[in-house]
């Protein structure tokens, strides 16, 4: 089944903004083609963007003022907004998946919303 989805997935949804056509469109979607595609977006650099974004939130809430105030100093230099930040992170605490127990992926979440809603 997987290999049928990658290949109906593969060429129909190169983005964010497709998939969320699709939705809108009312197409169907199954939660293997959602997963397929999320993998997609990981191997595509989401991963890197969350791993960067979740040092940021964690260097911010070290207790230093001055790393705080520098983080977001060069997010805005460079462009970036907290919003996305808190966005990514929210994702990323949302995908916490396999291999953990339920409690510890629960407490991991809210760890990791705890420290975005701070960021």
């Amino acid at each position: 089944m997987r290999n049928f989805t990658s290949h109906r997935l593969r060429g129909r949804v190169d983005s964010r903004a497709e998939w969320e056509e699709m939705v809108r469109r009312g197409e169907i979607l199954d939660d293997s083609m959602e997963d397929e595609f999320y993998l997609r977006r990981l191997d595509a650099g989401l991963f890197v963007l969350q791993l960067l974004c979740y040092i940021m939130v964690e260097i911010s809430n070290s207790g230093v003022s001055q790393l705080q105030q520098r983080v977001h100093q060069i997010l805005n230099i460079r462009g970036g907004s907290v919003k996305v930040v808190r966005h990514i992170m929210r994702e990323y605490a949302e995908s916490i998946g396999d291999g953990k127990s339920d409690e510890f992926k629960e407490a991991e979440r809210k760890r990791i919303m705890d420290l975005a809603d701070n960021f």
